[in-house]
C-alpha cells in the first residue's frame, strides 16, 4: 500500500521546484522586459529578440554551432553504433579495460580535456579551426551515443541474428539488416543527447577553437563579461526552447527503444 506524501514532504518538494527552476523562469521573462537593466518589470516588449537576429556575430555564432554540433553528433552517432556492436557480438582480451575507456573522456573535467587536445593539436601542428572543435566534441559526445546503444543492445533478442543468420545472412547482412533496423531509436535518442552536450560546451570549445570559430555557448559566455543584457536573457531562451525541446524528444525515443526490447 503506498503511503501518502505529507506536509513536510510537499513542502521540499516544492522548495526543490522553486529552487530548480525560479532563475530560468525569471530569465526567460525577463527577456520580454522593455527596460536594458534587469531590477523591474516596464513593460512587455519583443525589441531584444528583433535586436539578437539582427545581430551579425550571432548569427555566425549560430551557424557555427549547427555545423560543429551536426557534424559531432553524426560522427559520434556511426562510431558509437559500430563500437557497441562490436563489444555485443565479439570477444577479445581487454574487452573489460576498453570498455572502460569509453567512459574516461564523460567524466574527465572539460577543461582538462580541453587543455589535453590543445597540447596535442599543437604537437601535431594541426590549426584550430571548426574540425579541431569537432575531434574535441566527438571525443565526449561519442562515448555518449556509445551506452545509449550499449544498453539497447543488452535487451535485444539474439534468437532475431540466429534466425537471419539460418536464413543465409552473413555477418554484414545481420548487422545492416537486423541489428541497425532495431538500434534506430537508441542511436537518435543518444544522438540528440550528444547534440545538446555539443550545443552547450565552453569550456573544451574554448581552448580548441580558432579565432574566428566562436559558437553559441562561446558567444554567449563572451557576452556575459560586460554584464547580463536582455539579447543575451533572449539568446538564452531560445537556447533552452532547443535544449527541452530535444530532451523532450529523446526521452520519448528511449521510451520506444525500452518498449521494443522488451
Amino acid at each position: 500500500m503506498k503511503k501518502k506524501l505529507g506536509p513536510a514532504s510537499i513542502f521540499y518538494i516544492l522548495l526543490f521546484l522553486v529552487l530548480l527552476y525560479a532563475p530560468i523562469v525569471m530569465m526567460i521573462a525577463y527577456s520580454f522586459n522593455n527596460s536594458e537593466l534587469d531590477m523591474g518589470w516596464s513593460g512587455f516588449t519583443l525589441k531584444w529578440y528583433e535586436k539578437l537576429f539582427a545581430a551579425e556575430d550571432a548569427k555566425k555564432a549560430v551557424i557555427n554551432s549547427i555545423i560543429v554540433s551536426c557534424s559531432s553528433t553524426a560522427i559520434s552517432i556511426l562510431l558509437g553504433a559500430f563500437a557497441a556492436i562490436g563489444f555485443h557480438k565479439f570477444e577479445f582480451k581487454g574487452k573489460d579495460m576498453l570498455d572502460s575507456f569509453f567512459y574516461i573522456p564523460t567524466i574527465v573535467p572539460a577543461m582538462l580535456l580541453g587543455v589535453s587536445l590543445l597540447s596535442l593539436f599543437d604537437i601535431m601542428h594541426i590549426p584550430l579551426s571548426k574540425i579541431t572543435i569537432i575531434i574535441a566534441h566527438v571525443t565526449f559526445c561519442m562515448p555518449v551515443c556509445f551506452n545509449n546503444i550499449r544498453v539497447a543492445l543488452n535487451g535485444f533478442d539474439k534468437s532475431m541474428e540466429e534466425a537471419a543468420q539460418d536464413l543465409g545472412c552473413n555477418e554484414f547482412q545481420v548487422i545492416t539488416k537486423v541489428l541497425l533496423p532495431n538500434l534506430v531509436p537508441a542511436m537518435l535518442s543518444g544522438g540528440l543527447l550528444a547534440f545538446t552536450f555539443s550545443l552547450e560546451d565552453v569550456l573544451t570549445t574554448f581552448f580548441v577553437a580558432g579565432p574566428k570559430d566562436t559558437t553559441l555557448s562561446m558567444y554567449i559566455f563572451g557576452q556575459m563579461k560586460s554584464g547580463m543584457t536582455p539579447t543575451i536573457n533572449a539568446l538564452s531562451t531560445l537556447l533552452i526552447i532547443v535544449t527541452v525541446t530535444l530532451g523532450v524528444i529523446m526521452q520519448i525515443l528511449q521510451n520506444r527503444s525500452a518498449s521494443k526490447a522488451k
